[in-house]
């Protein structure tokens, strides 16, 4: 009786087993690196589907399948366009299953090991024609960075997206004082400006008579970078004022109107 109860567990288990031996498929939402000296092998039946192999300096092997299942979006392209210390990100999908949306990821200066949100677009919820989408990152410091995308459906499930390559905004490549934004103000505006190399920078506010009101910067060195300062003018009276930069090789001045 004994031996008759231990039979029915294990003819359940091997029927099980059966069931699972065809269905060998692995769904990952993010990139998968294959380190040096490492080995990936995808056996018979495997379906491993990524959104990206990143950092393949190891082997991928096998006889499986890489990403043959369908992904709730699917993909295009991405790309990116620098402009000064703007830079824009686009993206084309096929098709979109239950799309929420994408949340935008820039990492540390020429680095992978810290992503930073800077920003999410919406999605299109389901869609099956094509999709374009774009988002501006603004204002940022010379350097090199790599960005991603992450797309989260409306059951929090997710996936990775990475751009191929670094995007590198590069130094200005000269001295340039901007209108300051916005004008006329009140009472906060923003003057930018850039500096193509190393200098010593002052930043000076004066009003109609030539009386200077404000010192932003005081013959502060600055590395070459595209710059913004924050003027408040609450303590000051309605009218027109000047903003002058002074450097080693240039100087600028510049109109402002500050209506309370």
């Amino acid at each position: 009786m004994k031996k008759r109860i231990l039979i029915l567990p294990n003819i359940l288990l091997s029927i099980i087993i059966l069931m699972l031996l065809p269905v060998n498929k692995c769904l990952f939402s993010q990139s998968i690196d294959v380190g040096t000296g490492a080995e990936l092998n995808l056996g018979a039946g495997t379906d491993i589907c990524a959104t990206s192999f990143g950092n393949i300096t190891g082997n991928v092997t096998g006889s499986g399948t890489n990403c043959t299942e369908a992904m709730p979006v699917e993909m295009m392209n991405f790309s990116a366009s620098v402009i000064q210390d703007n830079v824009t990100l686009s993206w084309r999908t096929s098709s979109e299953e239950n799309n929420r949306g994408f949340e935008i990821y820039r990492s540390d200066n020429n680095s992978k090991t810290s992503w930073y949100n800077v920003g999410f677009v919406k999605g299109n919820g389901t869609k099956n024609t094509p999709s374009n989408y774009t988002f501006s990152d603004t204002k940022i410091k010379t350097g090199k960075y790599y960005y991603r995308i992450k797309q989260i459906d409306n059951n929090g499930n997710i996936q990775y997206y990475d751009l191929s390559s670094l995007v590198n905004v590069a130094p200005p490549g000269k001295f340039e004082l901007q209108q300051n934004y916005p004008n006329p103000f009140n009472p906060v505006t923003k003057i930018s400006f850039t500096i193509p190399f190393d200098s010593r920078v002052s930043l000076f506010v004066y009003d109609l008579s030539g009386r200077e009101v404000s010192v932003l910067l005081n013959n502060k060195f600055l590395t070459a970078d595209y710059y913004s300062f924050e003027f408040n003018a609450s303590n000051l009276s309605s009218g027109i004022y000047f903003y002058k930069i002074v450097t080693e090789k240039y100087s600028g001045v510049k109109k402002m109107v500050f209506l309370k």
